[in-house]
Formats: C-alpha cells, sequence, structure tokens
C-alpha cells in the first residue's frame, strides 16, 4: 500500500485559504515581532495590525525564522503513522528557514525539502506542482525530484509602492527611499537564484505603472506556462484590484488566473499597495 505524502509549506507562500483546505497543505508559520511582542504569521497577527503598527512607531515588524525544533515535531507527527512528507521552504537566500527545515528532515525519515528559491506565490506554483504528482499518485521521493526541478522556472517578480518599509528594514538607505518616493518611482523587485534585487524602475502612479508592469512581464509569451498565473496584492483597493485582475484575464493568455493577499512576513519589507504577478516558465 502507498504511503500518504504530506505536502507543507512555509506561510509566505501565501497560499489562498480555499487551496490549502483543498488540498490539505499544513502551513508553518514564521514569527512576526512588532516591539516586544512575538506573533505566528496569519494566526495571531495579520497584515493590518502591521501597518497600523508602522503608522503608530514608525518601525517595521521583524520576521524570524521557524526553528529547527519545530519541524521535526511537524514532520514526526505527520511520519508517525507511515506517513512521507514533502516540504516547501522559502528561499535558503533571504531566511534560514529553509537551512532548518533540513536539518529537522535529517532526523525524520521520510522527509523531502525543496529550497523553492522564491517566496509569495513563487512557493504556491510549486505547491500546487506538487499537490498534481501526490494526485497521480508518486511517492514522496519522485515528487521532491520532479518538483526541485521545476524551481528555476518560477519567475517571480512584484512592484512596490513605497521604499518606507525597505527603509525602516535597513533594506534601502532613507536617501534612496526619498528620493523615489518625490519622484514616484515604483521598483520592481525580482528573484535571481533565491535573492532579491531591483530588475526595473517605473515612474508614475501606480494606476498606470501596475498595468504597464503586466504588459512588460507579459510581453514575451514564448516560454511563458499559461497553465496558471498568480495575481497578489498587499492592501491595494478592491476596486482597483479587481480591475488588474481583470485586465490579466483580458489578455486571455492563463487557463488559470488565481488571486492572493500577501501576508506578514512579505509585507513586513514591501508594505502596503504592493502587487505580483507570478508564473512559471514552460
Amino acid at each position: 500500500m502507498a504511503k500518504h505524502v504530506y505536502i507543507t509549506a512555509d506561510s509566505p507562500c501565501d497560499l489562498p485559504g480555499d487551496l490549502i483546505e483543498k488540498y490539505d497543505i499544513r502551513i508553518t508559520p514564521l514569527t512576526i515581532i512588532l516591539g516586544m511582542e512575538s506573533h505566528l504569521d496569519g494566526v495571531d497577527v495579520h497584515i493590518e495590525d502591521l501597518f497600523a503598527y508602522h503608522e503608530r512607531t514608525g518601525e517595521t515588524a521583524k520576521t524570524s525564522a521557524i526553528a529547527p525544533q519545530t519541524y521535526i515535531d511537524l514532520f514526526q507527527e505527520l511520519t508517525r503513522d507511515g506517513g512521507e512528507v514533502v516540504h516547501i521552504g522559502l528561499s535558503s537566500k533571504i531566511s534560514s528557514t529553509c537551512q532548518n527545515a533540513k536539518i529537522a528532515a535529517s532526523e525524520v525519515p521520510g522527509v523531502y525539502v525543496i529550497d523553492s528559491l522564491a517566496l509569495h506565490t513563487g512557493m504556491s506554483h510549486l505547491i500546487l506542482e506538487a499537490c498534481s504528482r501526490r494526485e497521480q499518485g508518486m511517492d514522496a521521493a519522485r515528487i521532491a525530484q520532479e518538483v526541485t526541478a521545476l524551481v528555476p522556472k518560477v519567475q517571480t517578480t512584484f512592484m512596490v509602492n513605497t521604499l518606507d518599509y525597505l527603509k525602516a528594514g535597513g533594506r534601502c538607505s532613507a536617501l534612496t527611499a526619498f528620493g523615489a518616493n518625490l519622484l514616484s518611482i515604483k521598483p520592481c523587485i525580482g528573484m535571481s537564484e533565491g535573492s532579491l534585487g531591483v530588475i526595473k524602475k517605473y515612474r508614475g502612479k501606480v494606476d498606470k505603472v501596475y498595468k504597464q508592469y503586466i504588459d512588460d512581464r507579459l510581453a514575451d509569451l514564448t516560454n511563458v506556462d499559461t497553465r496558471r498565473v498568480f495575481v497578489s496584492h498587499s492592501a491595494l483597493e478592491e476596486g482597483f484590484f479587481n480591475s488588474l485582475v481583470d485586465y490579466v484575464k483580458q489578455k486571455g493568455i492563463f487557463q488559470q488566473v488565481l488571486t492572493s493577499v500577501t501576508g506578514c512576513t512579505i509585507c513586513a519589507h514591501s508594505g502596503p499597495d504592493a502587487f505580483a504577478l507570478i508564473y512559471m516558465t514552460k
């Protein structure tokens, strides 16, 4: 009899709740620190709390990696009755979380950890790929092998409306943030081999800039995997976000256009009104 395969992931995957429930994904939350208080991402703290804290104090939330023992407890629980685990981890280039999961996996047989080299819904793509292979009856080892091969195909980019949060978190200088805000510069952040960097700078208001970002990302469809795309945001006005989703749908490129809200771990650095269009290549 085949062993049951559990799919687990770190909370910065920001996988929508209906998909978490549908595929029975076990999500492990990172710790969000607001001043002297520690909270669990998406459990007892939400993005509105982060924004309110920043408004009140001028400081941003800090994040803390998941401890190896937390993973050990989870992996032991899931494998106790003979199950196997495929874990999709937050990029090892930006957090020690994935390494801690690997430490735990070395102590619990039947656990396979994938370094997504991604964050946010870039991870979600890999989770859904793992679920698809589980439905095909693959064991954990083969799922991990095939999904790991897909890691370079995930195209993770996002737009930020303000650099204030990156400045407060020490990710950019006060002068850079001031200049960008003064000139209405909106940077497009992208991931390359698991690390973040600015790949393009836009100038103007978000209603025009975000559509230009969509146009640019979908200008060359030669190698785009058209099965699905994730469109996501952090606290954009609902009507505006829906118009961006419709703009993507009207292009008629993707079979599925999935939406997601950015969680606390990512929002601690991106701030409000961020927007992302994340897909895979063939």
